[in-house]
């Protein structure tokens, strides 16, 4: 009877997802179709796949629902304002990205010939990780980590060239959670130009990866990497002229909802070249049936993320609430960067460093360009210094390699990390004029 049930469950929480999907789209285009309907969706969704969340997923989910509604509660009864709309709308169009973003795992790397060694390698693994991670996201890293480990369990080295470099695309990636998490919480932000700023930035820490990885000698020697085609960069190529198209014919759309219907639109249209119209329209469907209740812990945590911050706000809104800076320049935004990274390290996720700097900084009103820039930065340098962030937790999960020592393997590529990002912060305020 449970496995009926639950299969039936997660039909209809794909249907609410892809729902939810279709719902952020109109948001983006901005029709009129309000975001709450979306937010009906998503937490009906997140009721239907509750049950197959890990223990460590529901008590993240449920300690930022608590402290967010306890925030809630106290702001109402000191201001008499219930702002409780943020519940269903935070987050939705985030969340529909990350759904539609996630077909594009049906149209591969393209890999071919055997797996290349040593240096050359290195670089190779890295860029490519680097630029199919952005597109395809974490698929790109496992499909890549299966082949590099030849049916073993790769090396810490190679888990560290992989990490590495897919966390870099959280720089610049329209495709990447991070940046959609950036623009969302630095209105005003435009992607574009932080994109601007993180490509360079994101090019200066595959260099300091790959030196950094040289220096012991077993990489130097025999680095086992990824065997890639250049023609297989029309994957990544193909989107981004579809998100520069799609800009140009409907300039009122946001980033986040062309992104949102260009990932499924390609990925149908080369599965259909591919199998058919028959056996690509059962690929797509068992994609849609599958991977998307799959999502239940991202739904679970951006959801109960949007708990948190409408919580938060109610309070900051209300009169309560600690600064102890008066302006956020160059200087301010490396310091907190710095306590974000710590906080990554602790455990704490970057969705939830992000909300909280972003709803305290907010009365400031920092300069928007500068703030996403600084939680893209947390994201990239961050997650990979956390043994609790998900690509160690799915690379454990995987492969049953410890979180902690692929994450402390980065620690020290994350500190010239860090200093790279605070110069491109120093530089882009000179260039703001903070």
């Amino acid at each position: 009877m449970f496995l009926p049930a639950r299969k039936h469950a997660d039909r209809l929480a794909a249907f609410l997802v892809c729902l939810m999907v279709l719902i952020a789209i109109l948001v983006g285009a901005r029709t009129g179709v309000p975001a709450w309907l979306g937010g009906v969706a998503g937490w009906g969704a997140l009721a239907l796949l509750w049950p197959g969340l890990d223990h460590r997923q529901r008590r993240q989910a449920w300690g930022l629902m608590g402290i967010g509604v306890a925030a809630f509660v106290w702001a109402g009864v000191r201001g008499g304002q219930w702002p409780w709309l943020g519940v269903l709308t935070k987050n939705i169009t985030l969340l529909g990205m990350l759904a539609g973003v996630s077909f594009l795992q049906l149209i591969g790397l393209g890999e071919t010939g055997a797996p290349p060694r040593g240096r050359r390698a290195l670089w190779q693994t890295i860029l490519g990780v680097h630029v199919f991670g952005a597109v395809i996201n974490l698929s790109a890293v496992f499909i890549m980590g299966d082949r590099m480990g030849g049916g073993r369990t790769p090396s810490i080295p190679q888990f560290s060239a992989l990490t590495r470099g897919f966390l870099g695309g959280a720089l610049w990636s329209p495709f990447f959670a991070a940046t959609a998490v950036a623009i969302t919480n630095a209105p005003g932000a435009s992607l574009g130009v932080v994109a601007a700023w993180g490509v360079p930035l994101a090019l200066v820490l595959m260099l300091l990866s790959g030196l950094d990885l040289l220096r012991q000698r077993e990489v130097a020697a025999g680095f086992v990497g990824y065997p890639m085609r250049p023609a297989a960069l029309w994957v990544p190529s193909a989107l981004a002229g579809m998100v520069i198209v799609g800009h140009w014919l409907w300039p009122h759309w946001t980033t986040l909802a062309i992104v949102t219907l260009a990932a499924p639109l390609m990925a149908a249209l080369v599965v259909f070249s591919r199998s058919g119209a028959g056996e690509g329209g059962t690929r797509i469907a068992r994609h849609a049936m599958h991977r998307l209740p799959a999502m239940r812990g991202e739904i679970a945590l951006f959801l109960a993320a949007a708990v948190f911050a409408t919580g938060l706000n109610a309070l900051i809104a209300s009169g309560v609430g600690w600064q102890p800076m008066t302006h956020v320049g160059a200087l301010e935004a490396s310091l907190v960067l710095a306590g974000m990274i710590v906080f990554c390290v602790l455990g704490i996720h970057a969705v939830i460093s992000i909300t909280t700097v972003a709803v305290w900084l907010a009365p400031l009103h920092p300069d928007p360009m500068l703030m996403a820039l600084v939680y893209m930065q947390c994201w990239a340098i961050g997650l990979a210094a956390s043994p609790m962030s998900g690509i160690h937790l799915a690379l454990q999960g995987r492969y049953g390699v410890s979180a902690v020592h692929m994450a402390r393997a980065n620690w020290r590529y994350c500190a010239k990390a860090y200093v790279a990002a605070v110069v491109t912060l120093f530089l882009m305020a000179a260039w703001r004029g903070l």
